[in-house]
């Protein structure tokens, strides 16, 4: 298999249109991250009440104020300003959250690909275990923070009760799993039906809408943004997850596989060494597409108003600002098209990538 490197290479050489979407990227993100230090006049929050509704190019500044080179909003705030800081909080929100999203459905993906129904060998006790474990996850990790919430508790307190929920789960399934061990009927293997039970959780994540879930925790907790990060890597995983599964049940009837397989390599090593850079690319590709959903995603929720912390500069707060002057064209037209535009270059960057890993196959 080429690696990811040289199909980049490729695709430079002989896709004008994937050249292009790279170095887009590539400098959107190098704008972004080198903000603090560019020489911009005024910063994302920073109110010019005299300059409302400015007009993109406006001549009419003060001699001793900079120029808003793409206009204001209507509280004077610079729109250049807004959206180089919005498109960064745009990355900021979805790259880790599709990072660990990818992360978790890659590894639940493979491992119920390779594993099926019959390879996943588990003793009982540990089984046992986990099921007790249940307990102390449920109370101290959802109970305890709701009740924790109506009495309006500090952010600490959350962050001490997940790590509360972690500490005694993992003491109470390694205790009970050294007692179970001591029952000759919990100590016996049983197949561990992986495959079966990720298509289920994959069914029951994917039959409630995602715009519900974060309605509903919008309605019980603060807008914050560590808890809508939580829940979009709760409910992105499911694609990469599918994906990675059907990758994996690919790979094991491929001849270089089922040689690996019959010179009785272990599982972890068939997995890691042997499976997975051949998912590697596959799994590139559905991270860039989910990367332009979920940058979709959070300027919809900004927009909307739902789930975000209403600090954030956002380019879908941007382009709410048309509600209270529909002249301004600006608000919309600028940052919905710095918006399409990465959006679509990271579809071309994907496609790109999709269209060489299909015609090497």
């Amino acid at each position: 298999m080429r690696s990811l490197w040289q199909i980049a290479r490729d695709l430079w050489q002989m896709a004008p249109a994937f050249r292009l979407a790279l170095l887009y990227l590539v400098l959107l993100a190098a704008v972004a991250l080198a903000l603090p230090w560019l020489p911009l006049g005024y910063g994302p929050n920073e109110l010019d009440l005299e300059q409302t509704y400015q007009a993109p190019f406006g001549w009419a500044a003060e001699p001793d104020k900079p120029r808003h080179w793409l206009g204001t909003d209507g509280l004077g705030r610079d729109v250049l300003s807004n959206i180089l800081y919005g498109a960064r909080t745009a990355f900021a929100i979805s790259l880790p959250v599709m990072a660990i999203a990818s992360l978790i459905g890659l590894t639940l993906g493979a491992s119920a690909g390779l594993y099926g129904n019959r390879r996943l060998h588990l003793s009982r006790a540990v089984l046992a275990a986990l099921v007790f474990g249940l307990l102390p996850l449920a109370y101290y990790g959802i109970y305890l923070p709701m009740l924790l919430f109506s009495q309006g508790a500090a952010y600490s307190d959350f962050i001490l009760t997940g790590m509360a929920a972690l500490f005694f789960t993992l003491l109470l399934v390694l205790g009970l799993r050294a007692l179970f061990k001591q029952l000759p009927f919990l100590n016996q293997k049983t197949p561990f039906p992986a495959d079966e039970l990720l298509l289920r959780l994959i069914e029951v994540q994917t039959s409630i809408p995602r715009l519900v879930l974060i309605l509903v925790l919008a309605a019980i907790v603060p807008p914050t943004l560590l808890a809508l990060s939580v829940l979009l890597v709760l409910t992105f995983w499911t694609g990469t997850a599918r994906l990675a599964r059907a990758e994996m049940l690919r790979i094991r009837e491929l001849p270089f596989f089922e040689a690996a397989t019959s010179l009785g390599f272990t599982q972890r090593r068939l997995l890691i060494r042997h499976a997975l850079p051949h998912l590697l690319g596959p799994v590139l590709v559905a991270f860039s597409f989910g990367l332009a959903g979920l940058l979709m995603l959070e300027s919809t929720l900004s927009f909307l108003n739902i789930g975000v912390s209403t600090d954030l500069v956002s380019l879908g707060r941007m382009i709410a600002g048309i509600r209270t002057n529909t002249a301004a064209w600006w608000l919309v037209a600028i940052p919905g098209a710095v918006l399409s535009v990465t959006v679509l270059a990271l579809q071309t960057f994907s496609y790109y990538v999709l269209r060489s890993l299909q015609n090497k196959k």
